[in-house]
């Protein structure tokens, strides 16, 4: 169930940002594509073009705040009679602590398990079923969180101690499969479908967590019924089995997964200890098996709070009728005591750091240094680093470690890694050829990195990039689904969604000096990380 090159960096999390476009606007949008053909003028330069679509974006764009906090964005486009509906919540691994890790991620599993009213066949027979489960749930994993912490110490269970476990366990998944005959698996998703919804989905990121689909227009109060339902009435039912999904899931994208372990390592050191971002969103592979129940449902009253949430809808809409069927639908979750935002002492430079992983895999690296995150003027910078850097073919770095020097078979840079609530890093990951010298690559990359320092880019290939970047927007507009998911984000991130736009200003007042000075500040040794991954020396471990 998993912004833009600087402001996209959501695209590294499958999100893409794009501007609003509809049947009135598709003459501007072939003057904007005719200027990024042949116009020597930046699109962004264009201020009645740009004044234009801004007019366009606030005259379709509506927001309301209900009276428990909850925000709501609504945009009217009419190319088809369907509607794009995301729900963002302000929660996700950059709110845990080591010992509840990869709660977010679970939470957002759970909440596709139904509720009183979906997913069952009977809650009333089925509820004491859940309740000894809970009870013999919490007592087996004491008894295996005890078992384990003997054997770290180098101790033996007793065979007493085992048998005790086994029938505990045997008895726990009886139950578990007693169970399973009040449980209607995917039933909200059932019911979307028979109404003609599709995508039905969710995310979580470092930053929030996501829930999407799309629907036919008139069926936004069937959406309102199921999800207002989900957050008043959820029932996490089959936790265990699901958190044991949820750890084969690690093992898979991490584990087994040489860049998966490099990734973590890599923020491990270059974040300091109890900094937000060290959390990984997946949660860490001792203690996802033990993730408590209760505390999961703590963890769910504490961040699923109105206050923290924005509803977006996007497309084919009315907004009296949207704002009405909203307001009647959620109008009444209760607000809790608001969690705290996290904050972080991270002023800047970090000192250099370096870690190594050994893994049965494609040796790779990651270069990365700390940054401000948006709406920093220097994240605007980074963006157009980040493109001129490694995007397509016409990247410095694709053409100096790929084609020219054919050290590496892959490089991609990430501005905002690995979210955007807190300062970040601008990262480099590079995945080297086979037999390439992982200090070779590293000085290769640096030497790139030098040059911006040392040398101006031009203004040709600074506005190549820019309308590069607007590009990338103008062959995403019919998408009601993307603009709902970044007009959300930055609703819920900056408490306005024009901050988008304020994004694409900025863009435009990068100069070749910026770039220069950015280069200097940023890409220095005591502000640097590295995290480089090679495979066992050949005969290790025979």
């Amino acid at each position: 169930m998993c912004f833009i090159l600087g402001i996209l960096k959501l695209f590294i999390v499958c999100f893409k940002v794009q501007i609003f476009h509809h049947k009135k606007s598709s003459k501007v949008l072939i003057i904007l594509g005719i200027y990024l053909c042949i116009s020597n003028v930046s699109v962004y330069a264009d201020t009645a073009i740009f004044s234009g679509l801004k007019k366009s974006l606030e005259e379709k764009t509506r927001t309301f705040q209900m009276e428990n906090g909850l925000n709501v964005l609504m945009m009217k486009r009419e190319d088809s009679p369907t509607i794009a509906v995301y729900t963002k919540f302000l929660v996700g691994s950059a709110d845990e602590t080591p010992e509840i890790a990869g709660t977010a991620h679970l939470l957002e599993h759970m909440l596709f398990k139904g509720t009183k009213n979906i997913g069952t066949t009977n809650y009333e027979k089925e509820k004491p079923y859940l309740e000894q489960i809970a009870v013999w749930g919490k007592r087996l994993d004491t008894l295996r969180l005890k078992e384990l912490e003997m054997k770290e110490k180098g101790e033996e269970p007793s065979d007493e101690f085992k048998n005790q476990i086994e029938t505990l366990k045997k008895r726990f998944y009886s139950l578990l499969e007693l169970h399973r005959k009040f449980v209607i698996s995917n039933e909200d998703n059932y019911i979307y479908s028979k109404n003609g919804g599709v995508g039905f989905n969710a995310y979580t990121s470092n930053d929030v967590t996501n829930y999407q689909i799309l629907l036919p227009a008139n069926r936004l109060e069937i959406w309102a019924k199921l999800e207002s339902d989900r957050l008043k009435n959820p029932i996490l039912r089959e936790y265990y089995t699901e958190r044991d999904v949820v750890l084969e899931e690690r093992r898979m994208r991490v584990e087994n997964r040489g860049l998966g372990i490099l990734r973590e390592k890599y923020l491990d050191a270059a974040f300091p200890e109890g900094h937000p971002y060290r959390m990984p969103v997946i949660g860490y592979e001792k203690n996802l098996g033990f993730l408590d129940l209760e505390k999961t449902k703590t963890f769910f009253k504490n961040y699923y709070d109105p206050q923290r949430m924005v509803i977006a809808v996007v497309g084919s809409l009315d907004f009296d009728k949207t704002e009405k069927i909203l307001r009647n639908y959620f109008g009444d979750l209760k607000k809790g005591s608001l969690q705290p935002l996290k904050k972080t002492t991270q002023a800047g430079f970090n000192g250099s750091k370096f870690v190594s992983v050994v893994h049965p895999s494609t040796p790779s690296k990651i270069i990365g240094f700390h940054k401000p995150a948006f709406p920093h003027p220097d994240d605007a910078v980074f963006s157009i680093i980040d493109t001129l850097l490694a995007e397509g073919e016409s990247g410095r770095l694709y053409k100096k470690l790929i084609l020219e020097k054919q050290v590496a078979q892959g490089v991609y840079c990430w501005n905002g890694d690995p979210g955007d609530r807190f300062s970040n890093l601008f990262s480099i990951y590079i995945t080297n050829n086979q037999n390439a010298d992982q200090k070779k690559v590293e000085n290769l990359v640096q030497e790139e990195l030098d040059k911006l320092k040392t040398e101006l880019i031009t203004s040709e290939e600074l506005f190549r990039i820019k309308n590069q970047i607007l590009g990338g927007y103008l062959r995403a507009l019919d998408d009601n689904g993307k603009l709902a998911d970044v007009l959300s984000l930055y609703q819920l991130l900056y408490g306005d969604w024009r901050e988008l736009l304020r994004g694409y200003e900025e863009l435009d007042t990068v100069t070749p000096e910026d770039v220069q000075r950015v280069a200097k500040k940023y890409f220095v040794p005591e502000n640097r990380t590295i995290a480089e991954l090679n495979p066992p020396a050949k005969g290790a471990g025979n």
